[in-house]
């Protein structure tokens, strides 16, 4: 059974997305657990980005200026931690991707640029250096969509769409979307400036609410 459903489209003001009342952003899956950062997860958050800084560069800016102490990932912890507080009136939030076994700490995702009047965000994802080519960006990724789409009243965020960016040049996120079969909307020829990597395509992805199964975390059945 399928959990997809319809919104009534407002036109003088989009969509006019609000704010769940209660914020639960913990996801299950099973491997998995996202959820929000807490503090004590500040020295395995430093030690993954440092083990895989040369593979997330160029494509993540931040590891090229962020985390060479133990006090800017306290720092990053804290900002997310403060960002949950009003999560819908700053740039997103991130949230981290933990081993549902250990609780070893794996990558993280998240999501900002929130529209209300399309009641749209986009996401973003990173794994471990040592754990890729294991399926987890792509089981927390299907699970984080089903979250972010799925209806307030069912504890989700109730948003009509997510996107998702990357560069044309690189292969191992622009995997991710394809994997799940999620639509290429755009592709931006030279439009995709990455420091000290140079001028890429911008390839762009989107999922509707009413094309994604929040129950089975993948693409609806066409009917």
């Amino acid at each position: 059974m399928t959990h997809c459903h319809s919104e009534t489209h407002q036109p003088d003001a989009g969509f006019a997305w609000k704010e769940p009342d209660a914020l639960n952003l913990r996801v299950e899956t099973p491997r998995l657990i996202i959820r929000p950062y807490e503090l004590d997860d500040a020295p395995q958050v430093f030690e993954a980005v440092n083990a895989c800084r040369d593979l997330l560069l160029p494509w993540m800016p931040w590891a090229r200026t962020e985390h060479h102490e133990i006090a800017s990932t306290i720092n990053y912890v804290s900002q997310q931690i403060m960002r949950l507080r009003k999560p819908f009136t700053s740039d997103g939030v991130g949230v981290g991707v933990f081993d549902k076994t250990s609780d070893e700490f794996l990558g993280g995702t998240g999501f900002h640029d929130l529209r209300r009047d399309t009641a749209s965000v986009e996401i973003g994802y990173w794994v471990r250096a040592d754990r890729r080519n294991q399926g987890v960006c792509t089981e927390s990724t299907a699970h984080w969509l089903s979250k972010l789409l799925t209806p307030q009243d069912r504890g989700g965020l109730g948003l009509q769409r997510v996107r998702i960016y990357c560069s044309g040049d690189n292969k191992a996120s622009s995997r991710v979307p394809e994997k799940l079969g999620l639509r290429a909307e755009v592709t931006q020829r030279a439009d995709y400036f990455v420091p000290h990597h140079g001028v890429t395509d911008r390839m762009g992805w989107g999922v509707m609410h009413d094309e994604w199964d929040t129950g089975a975390h993948k693409p609806c059945n066409p009917e």
